[in-house]
């Protein structure tokens, strides 16, 4: 107990030395202005700017969340990425090849921007031809538990600000959906492998059976052997949509499916240390199956069943402004309205027809998402209704965004016009 509380104690220390770090404002900096871009489409979907430093602090807080937890892992686990060299005492720079590797192939596809294909790379590289001079085992181990608590960030907030658009598929049907786009960034902690001799400063005494992921090859004196921390900046992404299913339960299935693909790979990873041939079959692993991943979740919400398509009859409800009278009527996403004051409504021109009058008082005749038909009402005496503040499902859209996998998750805005 003695021990997981001092190792605490550095691995927060650390963070917080991180925290004031230029690296990791050049983290949130760039975390702002991949807010920025999505600033016009909450425009015109929602009529005002999500607050970016509003996104900016929960993103940090999550970050820093989810950083310790990160880091809290890695270190029980001893895992380190930089090949130790008992001649020289050489360290590589096994991040900074992740970092290089990753931005040249977000020039293919920027999903690739993700150290899981990165990560691969650079572990087969060494494998197959020694270089560069990293731990393969270690950048493996590293990178599950990246999306450890990524599958962590998603589950918790990766709905949060989740904007409503119409979106064209590649059937060319528009259907209503949700985007997620959520930045975090994250102080985490590496260890590196040194070798000492004479005095040392602080340090804190592990139990033989650590690490349990140790780097192969590794024969020296555990007592000759020191692992010293240090903290990087990390950020984390998650750009999603949500046709098939709300964005709640759209980021809980991915969330679910990455938890599950992270353990597998830290699975790997230790027997790796042990086994040297699954190092190969984990630095394959973790690539191909998170690619496996990417395509299915793709597939699912082009190909399946639309959560937020057109009725027949009646209008479907597709988001509710806050502080509007639809959300003081508990009127949900997916709710069908079909009629107003017993007065019959197809069209979204029949709503803003009717409330164009401004009544004190009107009842709506709804079905809710699970079937339930419902009766709910309004009033204003003082003020009267001229609006509900609801976004319909169009049945002959006029604005739509085009999914573009190839490249970009939203290749642009089509058929944008005045009405």
């Amino acid at each position: 107990m003695v021990t997981i509380i001092k190792v605490s104690k550095m691995v927060i220390a650390s963070i917080g030395s991180l925290l004031l770090s230029p690296l990791f404002w050049i983290v949130i900096g760039i975390t702002y202005y991949m807010y920025g871009k999505s600033s016009y489409l909450e425009m015109r979907m929602l009529g005002h700017k999500i607050s970016q430093w509003e996104k900016i602090k929960n993103s940090v807080l999550a970050g820093l969340m989810a950083g310790i937890i990160g880091s809290s892992v890695s270190v029980f686990l001893g895992i380190t990425i930089e090949q130790y060299s008992s001649q020289s005492g050489y360290m590589s720079s096994g991040i900074l090849y992740l970092w290089v590797i990753a931005l040249l192939l977000s020039l293919i596809n920027v999903r690739y921007l993700c150290f899981s294909y990165a990560g691969g790379i650079v572990a087969l590289m060494n494998l197959l031809f020694g270089f560069p001079n990293i731990n393969p085992v270690g950048i493996m181990a590293l990178v599950g538990i990246l999306h450890l608590v990524e599958s962590m960030l998603i589950w918790l907030d990766g709905y949060s600000d989740a904007v409503p658009a119409f979106l064209k598929r590649k059937d060319g049907s528009v259907v209503g959906g949700y985007i997620m786009n959520r930045v975090w960034p994250l102080p985490m902690m590496i260890l590196f492998a040194i070798m000492v001799t004479g005095s040392i400063g602080e340090s804190v005494p592990m139990p033989d059976w650590w690490p349990i992921i140790r780097q192969p090859g590794l024969d020296l004196n555990m007592d000759d052997l020191m692992y010293v921390l240090q903290p990087i900046p990390v950020l984390l992404g998650y750009g999603d949509i949500a046709i098939t299913k709300t964005p709640d339960r759209r980021c809980r299935d991915s969330a679910l499916k990455l938890f599950i693909y992270s353990l597998i790979l830290i699975l790997l990873s230790a027997i790796a240390s042990k086994i040297h041939f699954f190092a190969y079959i984990a630095a394959i692993f973790a690539p191909l199956a998170h690619e496996i991943l990417i395509l299915h979740g793709q597939r699912e919400e082009q190909e399946g069943k639309a959560l937020f398509d057109a009725p027949e009859s009646g209008l479907k409800i597709l988001f509710c402004r806050k502080g509007y009278p639809g959300i003081k009527m508990n009127l949900e996403p997916g709710d069908i309205i079909l009629g107003i004051n017993n007065i019959r409504i197809d069209k979204e021109e029949d709503l803003s027809d009717f409330l164009k009058t401004n009544p004190s008082y009107i009842w709506l005749d709804i079905v809710k998402a699970n079937g339930e038909k419902k009766i709910v009402e309004y009033k204003d005496y003082e003020k009267g209704i001229s609006s509900l503040g609801l976004l319909i499902v169009p049945k002959a859209p006029n604005m739509y965004l085009e999914i573009n996998t190839k490249a970009r998750l939203l290749s642009g805005i089509k058929g944008l016009r005045k009405k």
